[in-house]
Order: structure tokens, then C-alpha cells, then sequence
């Protein structure tokens, strides 16, 4: 068991009823539970309820880790969003639970090498929604992503649709998703060269029409939308469709483009050289940012050094730890603009000054060790 785990869970469409929420009670005592969410943590213990059930009966989105590096992502979506030929559930770290009315993706990390605070999962939980969104409108490149990742370690994976997605240009939520889940991005652009090259069949996104939905409703599916929605105050397109079974699916489709590793193979080493390249003019583009802005920061400090030593000697004169500690940042931010002007021998001559101005605050004085004259 480990020494700590987090569960989260969303409800996107419409909300929890009592019933529901006494019956998430029963599951958990001690959870933070809202019309639309559920969170807890535990140490030593853990969920009394498996976390696949809990998103399916209860909520859209999930995320799970144990700080032994186990992760699991939750992504529910309405039966006959995904083709069966792309929910190829394996050793890959992605499965599918199906029922009659939901597809409910799970993906999957047993080794996180990275400590995962709760901080980073939280920012991670908040692009669950636009990937749900993503998948939903047809949107499918998550599905690659595991498969490729799959790939990485085993060249004899079953082959998946070749549908021309953009690999080229990801969502945030996507590259978020790649990050944690340790996608290879060099296979990822691999996939990209390959689809420029070979046939595949084109992306169709999803488009609801609502006057063709409401034509197709009985009048006993229309009193059922309607008892909903007071009920409940709120119906989303998604809840709607799925109360309805009107679902927008994707029809079955005669696939004649195959994505296999004999495919893809061709185009890794020049992908890989490829991606190095960019990686390299981001990480330039980065630097090249990172020392114009410092350089701006800089400038900005040494034009209004004046007021900046002053703020230094108030500090000082504070004489109490928080005050010794906010006047050393202000004089190390001196130095550093002195020297970026070239004017070093100015800054010792001020220095000096304001040295023998507090020579009797000791606490000070050792913070500013690093910028006294060496003996």
C-alpha cells in the first residue's frame, strides 16, 4: 500500500444528485465532494470502491497517482465516440472499459520516475476537460500517442487506421499529456513525416447540427430532456446526447491505410534529427529571451539605483531578519547592474559606504559576504 494517494474526480455534464452524493459518501467519509467533484488523499489507505466504477457511475474525467509513481488518467466518453479498430487496450498503458452507454479510457504510467506533487497534478487535472472535448469532437491523436509510446519498446504492435491528423501542431492539453505520459516526441514527428508521405484516410471532426438531433426525437424523449433539466437546473449538449442514445458516432468505417511499425520505421532517424534541430533553436530562442529580458531587469535597476539603494538602507534599517534578507537581494541586484554597465568600481565605492553605514548589524553583514572586498 502506498504511503499516499490522491483521487480527483469532474463531473462535466449536469450534476450530482443527493442520492448520488450520499451514495459517494459511502465511498469515501472524509472526501471533498461538490455537485460536480470529488477529492481526497490518503495515507496508509485508500479508496473503498474501484476507481474505474467511480468515474463510470459518477463523474466525466478522473486522475489518480500514488507516490510510488503509479498514475492513472480518466477520460469518459459516450459509447461510439472512439472506433473499436483505435481502442486496442493492451500492455501499452491504455485500456477501455465499455458499457452500453460509455466508453471510459483509462491511460496508465506504473513508473513515474519524477516526484509528482499535488500541485502538478492539479495543473495537469485542468486539461482533462479539453481532451475529454477533444476526443468528443473527433479529435483522436491521444489514442496515437499511447500506441506510438507502446511502439518505443515494441516493434511488433498490432497496427491501428492511418488517419491524417496534424502531429505537427499540438493542443496544450495534448503536449501536457505527452509530457507526463513519457510519449516519445521523436516518434511522434516520425508519425507526421510518415502521413505527408503515405495514403491515410482523412480526419473528420465531429459536427453537431441540433435542428437534424431535435427532428429525430420522439415526444417522450423530448419529456425526458425536459424532467432533466428542471431537475437538475443544467443539461449539456453530451448528457443530452447520451440520454437520448442519440449519439453523434462515428460510423464503421472499411479501413485500407494501416499505421505499423514496418510504416513508421523509415522516418524515425531523420524525425530524430529533425526534432534535435528544433529542440535547439527552441532551447536558443529561450536563452536568447530569458538573457534580453534579464538584461532589461538590469537596466531598469542601475537607471533607478538611487532609489534602490535607499530601499537597500531602509531595509537594513529594519534591523530584523526579513529586512537583512530583502536588502541583500536588493544589493546583489546592484551589483549585478553595476557590472552589466560597466560600472563595478562605482558600485564598491557606494558599497563601501553603506558597509560603514551598518557596520554593526552583523546578520547583515553575513549576507552580504559574497560582495565584501576579498582580504
Amino acid at each position: 500500500m502506498s504511503e499516499y494517494q490522491s483521487y480527483r474526480f469532474e463531473r462535466l455534464d449536469g450534476v450530482l444528485d443527493s442520492k448520488q452524493r450520499q451514495a459517494l459518501r459511502q465511498i469515501s467519509s472524509r472526501a471533498e465532494i461538490t455537485a460536480t467533484s470529488f477529492q481526497v488523499y490518503y495515507h496508509y489507505s485508500g479508496l473503498k470502491a474501484e476507481t474505474a466504477d467511480v468515474v463510470l457511475n459518477y463523474f466525466d474525467i478522473g486522475f489518480y497517482y500514488a507516490d510510488w509513481g503509479f498514475i492513472e488518467a480518466y477520460i469518459k466518453l459516450p459509447i461510439g465516440t472512439i472506433p473499436e479498430d483505435l481502442l486496442q487496450s493492451g500492455d501499452h498503458g491504455f485500456y477501455v472499459h465499455a458499457t452500453d452507454q460509455w466508453q471510459l479510457l483509462v491511460f496508465s504510467l506504473e513508473e513515474y520516475d519524477d516526484y509528482l506533487d499535488d500541485e502538478q497534478a492539479d495543473d495537469f487535472f485542468q486539461h482533462l476537460a479539453s481532451l475529454r472535448s477533444e476526443l468528443i469532437q473527433g479529435d483522436w491523436r491521444l489514442l496515437y500517442f499511447m500506441w506510438l509510446r507502446e511502439l518505443d519498446s515494441n516493434d511488433e504492435l498490432a497496427a491501428v487506421p492511418m488517419i491524417n491528423f496534424d502531429f505537427n501542431h499540438l493542443s496544450d492539453a495534448q503536449t501536457a499529456f505527452a509530457g507526463l505520459f513519457g510519449v516519445p516526441l521523436g516518434l511522434v514527428k516520425a508519425l507526421a513525416l510518415a502521413l505527408e508521405e503515405k495514403p491515410s484516410h482523412s480526419a473528420k471532426h465531429n459536427r453537431f447540427h441540433i435542428d437534424d438531433w431535435l427532428s429525430q426525437l420522439s415526444e417522450k424523449e423530448k419529456d425526458q430532456l425536459l424532467t432533466a433539466l428542471f431537475e437538475q437546473g443544467q443539461l449539456s449538449r453530451h448528457q443530452a446526447l447520451a440520454m437520448t442514445r442519440k449519439e453523434q458516432v462515428n460510423e464503421p468505417v472499411n479501413y485500407q491505410h494501416w499505421l505499423s511499425a514496418q510504416i513508421i520505421e523509415p522516418y524515425i532517424a531523420i524525425a530524430q534529427q529533425q526534432l534535435k534541430q528544433e529542440q535547439a533553436i527552441a532551447l536558443a530562442t529561450r536563452l536568447a529571451a530569458e538573457k534580453a529580458a534579464k538584461e532589461a531587469k538590469l537596466s531598469e535597476v542601475y537607471n533607478q539605483r538611487d532609489q534602490v539603494w535607499q530601499r537597500a538602507q531602509e531595509q537594513a534599517s529594519r534591523t530584523c531578519a526579513s529586512g537583512y534578507d530583502q536588502a541583500s537581494r536588493y544589493l546583489h541586484q546592484l551589483a549585478e547592474a553595476y557590472q552589466f554597465k560597466g560600472e563595478a568600481l562605482d558600485f564598491e565605492c557606494r558599497f563601501e559606504r553603506f558597509i560603514s553605514s551598518n557596520n554593526s548589524r552583523k546578520a547583515l553583514l553575513n549576507r552580504l559576504q559574497d560582495l565584501l572586498p576579498r582580504a
